[in-house]
């Protein structure tokens, strides 16, 4: 009896499991809308010598997806879709797109300008699993030039697609630690110089201290220098590259893919192995668990600790939910450093000082290190 009572809650819990996962599935990609100016183009050909284009669609205007290919050179998609709405108010003297008129328009893995909601109106806050799912299931047996069998982003192509990083030349750098290798130590100084070679103690001094720190970093956050698993997470390899990520691709302003961008960081910075399903952020807590994260507001350790974004930990994953509308995606993003210290990093970078409305914090999800 008691083998027959185990095989029946195993067999609970696995279709409770496969519920939860046909529940979280992709979302059928519905209406579009332009956050930027973007060509419409007769066929699904985007190289800049191809002479295509018909006219500039404005920002703000709508319409209906109709078709999806992933493009096999830079992973971004094509979509085909038939425009509901072109927006007023524009000063572009060229041609205009007219309602009803079908073109296609290019998703950019680096620079998106489009947001999505799905059959039901709601914003669809990561449209990736969508737009594979989509291009799979209409490019199966038609192969157009360009295009690839559609799959979710590997960590390359994610690393890949980031933003270029603007480099300096440190040797044009002016450094004035004497801690760094660019600084003022005197190596060659005679020790009969006064003064140099007391200098060069202090500085040496100074170096040790510094290796010292590394080595057994100290948290700023006092409460959660109590908890070293904790601690081992925010000060990981894996947290920093992370928010490093985050920081290096964020947008100026949000364009309601927030879920999209922090799935992509995660992945980056190499904290999970492998692209987040869901498309909304409220989803989550349930896809950051079965990744081996803990929601620390669960946590009978940690919950009263945690009264506000403010208290959670480096690194920690946040997300939320809309207290107005629990249809709505919710947000997510990442937590840049200890306390008031840095802010919070999604598709756009925000402090404490710059609160989101109608917001509870449902999740604070970190990978504890033993």
């Amino acid at each position: 009896m008691n083998l027959l009572n185990r095989f029946s809650r195993i067999l609970v819990a696995l279709l409770i499991t496969a519920t939860s996962a046909v529940a979280q599935g992709p979302d059928d990609l519905q209406e579009l809308i332009l956050t930027g100016d973007l060509n419409g183009r007769s066929s699904l050909d985007f190289r800049k010598n191809a002479r295509n284009i018909k006219y500039l669609i404005p920002e703000g205007s709508e319409g209906t997806v109709l078709e999806t290919r992933k493009l096999s050179r830079t992973g971004s998609y094509g979509i085909k879709v038939r425009i509901t709405k072109v927006a007023e108010g524009h000063n572009n003297k060229g041609t205009l797109p007219k309602v009803g008129d079908e073109t296609w328009v290019y998703f950019s893995q680096k620079d998106p300008w489009l947001t999505f909601k799905d059959k039901e109106g709601s914003e669809v806050q990561d449209p990736e699993i969508a737009l594979t799912s989509r291009a799979k299931r209409e490019g199966g047996g038609i192969p157009s030039e360009g295009t690839e069998d559609a799959h979710l982003p590997t960590k390359e192509e994610v690393l890949r697609e980031q933003k270029p990083v603007k480099s300096t030349d440190p040797n044009l750098a002016k450094v004035d630690d004497p801690k760094k290798t660019e600084g003022d130590f005197c190596a060659t100084c005679s020790t009969s110089q006064p003064g140099v070679a007391d200098k060069n103690r202090s500085d040496i001094r100074d170096v040790k201290t510094e290796v010292e720190k590394a080595a057994n970093p100290k948290i700023p956050d006092p409460k959660w220098a109590k908890f070293p698993g904790v601690a081992r997470y925010s000060l990981s390899e894996e947290a920093e590259a992370s928010i490093k990520y985050g920081m290096r691709n964020k947008e100026r302003r949000s364009k309601k893919l927030c879920y999209r961008y922090v799935k992509r960081a995660l992945l980056g910075g190499d904290l999970v192995d492998d692209y987040l399903p869901g498309s909304k952020a409220r989803y989550g807590v349930g896809d950051l668990k079965r990744r081996g994260f803990i929601n620390m507001l669960e946590d009978p350790r940690y919950k009263g600790l945690i009264k506000s974004p403010k208290d959670a930990p480096k690194g920690a994953v946040l997300i939320y939910r809309n207290t107005r509308d629990r249809n709505h995606a919710g947000h997510a993003e990442i937590k840049t450093d200890w306390g008031t210290k840095g802010g919070y990093v999604s598709d756009f970078f925000r402090t404490d000082k710059q609160p989101i409305p109608n917001r509870e914090l449902i999740g604070v999800m970190i990978k504890e290190r033993p």
